[in-house]
């Protein structure tokens, strides 16, 4: 089903230079007995755009009169599918004539260019380059076609530029979903190792988790994605390793990631301990005071993601989705601080990850 047009705009969009059938016959053999070369091409042209455009300049310096043949509605349907033309015929065949290249424009009510070229007889049938080593059941048939008439087949050696590509490009990347994905580090980027970082063969023990890199990798082709990782490392408070092991290590990581065509935005980390947490657990662990803070930005709070945010330059409005990747309580709890989907990728596989997204 083509775009719908009113009558208004039907009516002012007309152009003397469209002929009905019977007119074009009479007008292709006064110019031929004016010794005129009559140029024919065939086509839906929807979309009109520089590539079709380019194809009828090429087409007019190969003959002296072009003639353009634009598809039915049902035609350009029935081969293109649901959706299409966009533009109804009528619209298709004004944007034609509308350009200086082409002299006359016709409405084709033909399933194929054989049937035009037998009606017409123009004086040479015009194709693109593509064409020119095709051997299909219907190009043949309109070589023979154009031969029947006493005409020749001629190629214009532009490059193709297909409106089905334009239209594609319009569905899958204009109108692609804007998502923030909020990653969570040990246990979901890399398989999860009690502490990473307190002992000195650290790298290792990196384990790159590899479903959930294939789950990012497929989002990031189907979605414009921000990647962003936060992760609580209170390791830094309880004296197991220095905020620059935790940045390391994120280095590491990052570096793996990038040979696996896996970006991620921004890295956040909290090295905090909340003081409620430090009060249980006194005489058992020896927290370092000055990670120990009466408030954190450690998750479910959603603090860091703000932060990542702020770097970027982006606000959370911004996206048409967010998603947290994670394997505990507390990435579940940022999601919902986020009003976020949360998945969790413990024990999952990639195809699982798939199904629950």
């Amino acid at each position: 089903m083509s775009i719908k047009i009113s009558k208004e705009v039907e009516k002012a969009l007309t152009s003397k230079k469209i002929l009905s059938y019977p007119q074009a016959i009479k007008k292709i053999e006064e110019l031929k007995k004016q010794g005129k070369k009559v140029g024919l091409c065939q086509g839906g042209f929807d979309l009109l755009h520089p590539g079709q455009m380019k194809h009828f300049e090429s087409a007019k310096k190969l003959c002296d009169v072009l003639i353009v043949s634009v598809n039915t509605d049902r035609f350009v349907a029935s081969r293109k599918g649901s959706g299409r033309p966009v533009y109804p015929d009528n619209i298709r065949a004004y944007s034609v004539a509308c350009l200086e290249s082409v002299d006359f424009v016709i409405i084709s009510d033909y399933q194929t260019a054989v049937d035009v070229i037998h009606k017409l007889k123009p004086s040479c049938y015009i194709k693109g380059s593509d064409y020119i080593s095709k051997t299909t059941p219907g190009i043949t048939a309109e070589r023979e076609a154009i031969a029947s008439v006493n005409g020749e087949m001629k190629y214009t050696d532009d490059p193709n530029l297909s409106t089905t590509e334009i239209i594609r490009y319009i569905k899958e990347e204009l109108d692609r979903k804007n998502l923030l994905l909020v990653i969570d580090r040990d246990g979901t980027l890399i398989l999860d190792k009690e502490f990473i970082g307190k002992n000195s063969c650290w790298k290792d023990e990196i384990s790159i988790n590899k479903p959930v890199i294939d789950f990012i990798i497929y989002l990031q082709t189907k979605f414009d994605t921000t990647k962003v990782v936060v992760s609580n490392q209170n390791g830094v408070a309880r004296k197991m390793f220095t905020c620059k092991r935790v940045e390391e290590i994120n280095d590491c990581v990052d570096a793996v990631l990038k040979k696996c065509n896996v970006k991620i935005d921004n890295w956040q980390y909290c090295p905090d301990a909340d003081a409620a947490f430090v009060k249980k657990k006194k005489g058992q662990i020896d927290f370092d005071p000055k990670y120990v803070k009466e408030k954190t930005k450690r998750k479910p709070s959603p603090e860091m993601v703000f932060d990542a945010l702020k770097a970027l330059g982006k606000k959370l409005d911004e996206f048409t989705g967010i998603i947290v990747l994670g394997d505990s309580e507390d990435d579940r709890g940022l999601a919902a601080n986020l009003n976020a989907r949360f998945i969790d990728v413990r024990d999952k596989s990639y195809e699982d990850l798939k199904k629950d997204f």
